[in-house]
């Protein structure tokens, strides 16, 4: 199962190149959850449902757009 959520095995001395995919990465998925944290506000309050499903794929394609970010830079 683990290999299901983290594909590959960091390394421990990535590089520049790595450090940087690893920020953007981390980065990328806490902009992702406060992303999704505002769709789920808009949702519950039913305020705006259809920004709420937007923002929710946004909040999905920033996460794994960031995760493909890091495979690129850190190779991991």
């Amino acid at each position: 199962m683990r290999n299901l959520i983290w594909p590959s095995v960091v390394t421990p001395n990535a590089g520049p190149s790595g450090w940087i995919g690893r920020t953007v990465h981390w980065t990328g998925v806490a902009l992702a959850a406060a992303i999704l944290l505002t769709a789920l506000g808009f949702a519950v309050d039913g305020w705006s449902t259809g920004l709420a499903v937007r923002l929710a794929a946004v909040a999905i394609v920033m996460a794994l757009a960031s995760r493909g970010i890091r495979y690129l830079l850190a190779h991991e």
